[in-house]
C-alpha cells in the first residue's frame, strides 16, 4: 500500500510539473509574439533614420526641431519686414476720368490717386484741352493734400480712402 501512496503521489508530482512546464511553454509563445510585434514597431519607428538606437534618434530629432525653430524666428522677422515694405506700397488706387473743357468732346482729362495703408500718396491729374495737355502731382499725407484740389481730386481721394485693403 505505501509502494502505491508514493507512485500516486509521485504522478500528483509529475502532473503538476507537467501542467507547469505546459503553462510556462504557453507563456513564452506569448512573449515571443509579444517581442515580435515590438520588434515590428521599432523596426517602423526606426525607418529612414540613419542612427541605430532610439536615443540617437531623438537627439537628431531634437536638433532638428531647434534648427527648425530657428528657420521660423528668420521667417517671422523677414515676415514683418515684407509687411512693413507692403504697408508703404500702393495699395489704393482709383481713377476718374472728366471732361476739363465743354469743347472738347470727351472724358480725356484724369485724375488718379495712389495711395498706401497709411494713406500717404499722390494724385496725379491729366487735363486734356485742344491746344496742351497737361500733367500735374499733389502729395498725399495722411489722407489730406496741402495743395488746393479740384473737385475731381477729392472725388478720387474720397473714394480711394473708404476703398479697403
Amino acid at each position: 500500500m505505501e509502494w502505491l501512496v508514493l507512485l500516486l503521489s509521485d504522478n500528483i508530482i509529475y502532473t503538476i510539473i507537467f501542467a507547469v512546464l505546459i503553462l510556462l511553454f504557453l507563456w513564452n509563445i506569448f512573449i515571443s509574439i509579444q517581442l515580435s510585434s515590438l520588434k515590428n514597431k521599432y523596426k517602423h519607428f526606426m525607418r529612414g533614420s540613419k542612427s541605430s538606437n532610439l536615443e540617437q534618434m531623438i537627439i537628431d530629432y531634437m536638433s532638428s526641431i531647434d534648427n527648425t525653430s530657428s528657420k521660423i524666428d528668420v521667417l517671422n522677422s523677414e515676415l514683418i519686414n515684407l509687411k512693413d515694405q507692403a504697408d508703404r506700397c500702393i495699395q489704393k488706387c482709383n481713377i476718374i476720368r472728366y471732361n476739363a473743357f465743354s469743347d472738347t468732346g470727351s472724358d480725356l482729362s484724369y485724375s488718379i490717386a495712389l495711395l498706401d495703408s497709411f494713406n500717404n500718396g499722390f494724385i496725379l491729374s491729366s487735363i486734356y484741352g485742344r491746344e496742351e495737355s497737361v500733367t500735374y502731382a499733389k502729395p498725399i499725407e495722411q489722407g489730406k493734400c496741402r495743395y488746393p484740389l479740384s473737385v475731381e481730386e477729392e472725388m478720387v481721394l474720397d473714394r480711394c480712402l473708404k476703398s479697403s485693403i
